[in-house]
């Protein structure tokens, strides 16, 4: 009987039901109309929410629509569906940053969040972006937006980054005191900080034993300042390849290899990789389009990446693979996946089976 049974024995069917799907949004790849079609097409098939990655440039040749304007955009044309973007504390002041997402939750009543992650060399860099001291900056970014939204007169805030004085803001969150401020990340220093202060943990390819122990540090550290633990959302922004087996739906994962795991994470996941030294440090953060050599060792890096551990660092196979390695997630905390879905075989009929056959067996 799968994992899945035993935890709906153990813990209530009420759990089963509170475990969220969310779609990464098709960027890079779709244009804006795509874009759009794309957030009313997940919100009538009933997922919990979107996410749109938050570039000034993608890696790829393609159009790099604002993230935000584009889920304003979403937020007139669709009702239920949560919107939100995966950004950094960089490229905005925190209280215009603030503003702007108060706004949004008022044209979509409520359904805003946002994820913060430490930044990416290819939407800073070129731009003359000053992002020393990421996390640190994250940290206070997040503490100045929630002080503007809690506060209702004029305050003050005298921070290493940012500062205020007699600052207020005449919009505040749609019915509600704060927006969700998810964190993405997998250092101890960001888990840390997830824990003290994320209303959800959202990181990137992770396998479901590493996942395991990254949550176990995010509690540490909430029930280290008095958090309840059940306050954070644990989340997992996941690639998955659905097929009619895993042979032919690992196939059209296998070009993109260099995106499904990060190396730091493959060693950790007891994975002993002999990657060639030019190749060492690679990964998506740091990588930017205007390399072409850079470019080129990124994409070759996947040759070294085994199946075993793309296997094992994604959801793929048949629609009872897919259900299985779900399974497995949640019994190591994932109570939220964010999908993308689109290197399936039949991306149409893998968001369809989704939608209509794998997220009912766990919501009833």
């Amino acid at each position: 009987m799968f994992i899945m049974r035993r935890i709906i024995k153990e813990r209530g069917v009420k759990m089963a039901k509170d475990i969220k799907f969310g779609l990464a949004a098709p960027m890079p790849g779709a244009d804006l109309d795509g874009l759009i079609d794309f957030s009313v097409k997940a919100d009538e098939l009933g997922f919990d929410t979107v996410w749109f990655p938050d570039h000034v440039v993608f890696v790829s040749p393609t159009e790099a629509h604002e993230a935000w304007t584009v889920a304003t955009a979403a937020a007139m044309k669709t009702s239920n569906i949560g919107l939100g973007t995966v950004s950094d504390p960089h490229r905005m002041h925190p209280a215009v940053f603030a503003q702007r997402l108060a706004t949004i939750d008022h044209i979509s009543k409520g359904r805003v969040n946002l994820t913060l992650g430490v930044g990416e060399s290819m939407n800073l860099d070129a731009y003359g972006i000053n992002w020393n001291r990421p996390l640190a900056r994250l940290r206070e970014a997040m503490a100045v937006m929630q002080k503007l939204w809690a506060t209702d007169g004029p305050c003050d805030f005298d921070g290493e980054f940012f500062n205020l004085k007699e600052a207020f803001l005449q919009v505040k969150p749609y019915q509600r005191d704060r927006i969700p401020m998810y964190i993405a990340t997998h250092t101890p220093k960001g888990l840390k900080l997830a824990g003290e202060l994320g209303d959800g943990w959202l990181p990137l390819d992770l396998t479901p034993n590493l996942y395991e122990g990254y949550l176990k540090t995010v509690h540490e550290a909430a029930e280290g300042v008095g958090r309840n633990v059940d306050e954070i959302d644990a989340a997992l922004w996941v690639f998955t390849s659905l097929g009619e087996n895993e042979d032919e739906a690992y196939k059209t994962l296998e070009p993109f290899k260099y995106v499904l795991c990060m190396q730091d994470q493959l060693k950790k996941a007891g994975y002993d990789v002999d990657i060639p030294e030019e190749y060492h440090g690679l990964n998506y953060f740091n990588v930017i389009p205007q390399d072409e050599e850079g470019k080129k060792n990124f994409r070759e890096l996947g040759q070294f990446f085994p199946r075993e551990a793309i296997i094992d660092f994604t959801i793929t196979g048949s629609k009872q693979d897919c259900i299985k390695k779900i399974e497995k997630f949640i019994d190591k905390g994932v109570r939220h996946f964010v999908l993308f879905y689109r290197f399936s075989p039949d991306p149409a009929l893998a968001l369809e089976t989704y939608a209509k056959e794998i997220i009912p067996y766990f919501k009833g």
